[in-house]
Formats: structure tokens, sequence, C-alpha cells
């Protein structure tokens, strides 16, 4: 059960930033910067006070949400990679 939502999360979050970049080369980058870096720390704090409360135990919800936020740092780090190497001159 953890397997789909693991990939739901991810599936979920490349789809709403495709959404909102489109075609433009500053929304990427900004949404590199903001789920390499913003993001994992909030994911990582959430994991361990939801897996934690559920199953009763700390260890578990700390690697969950470590596990989660490296994910969401590794997706961040390839949005800055599209952001970068993209073909688009003109970013408004």
């Amino acid at each position: 059960m953890d397997i789909l939502i693991f990939i739901s999360y991810i599936l979920l979050l490349c789809y709403g930033v495709s959404k909102f970049a489109g075609n433009k080369r500053h929304r990427w980058i900004n949404a590199g910067y903001v789920t390499a870096f913003l993001l994992p720390v909030i994911v990582f704090f959430l994991g361990i006070r939801i897996v934690g409360a559920l199953t009763g135990d700390g260890i578990a919800g700390g690697v969950a949400g470590f596990g989660y936020a490296i994910v969401t740092c590794v997706i961040g780090f390839i949005f800055l990679f599209i952001g970068y190497t993209s073909k688009n001159v003109r970013s408004d």
C-alpha cells in the first residue's frame, strides 16, 4: 500500500509542476528550487509526524519521511536540469 502512495506522490508532483511550468523556462527553474530545497524539509517533518503517529514508532516515521524527502529533492534537481537545459530563450 505504501508503494502506491509513494508512486502517486511522485506522479502528482511531476504532473502539477509540468502543468504549472508549461513552456516557460523560469517557471521550471523556480519550481526546481522550491522542490529541491524547500519541499524536502516540509515533507520530512510531515512524514515523521504522520507515520510516527499512525504506527507509534518514531524510527519508522523518520525513515519514511527521509525517503520521501530524498525523492522530492532528486525530482527537484531534475526540474532544475529541465529548466536550465531547455531551449526556450524567451523567459518572460
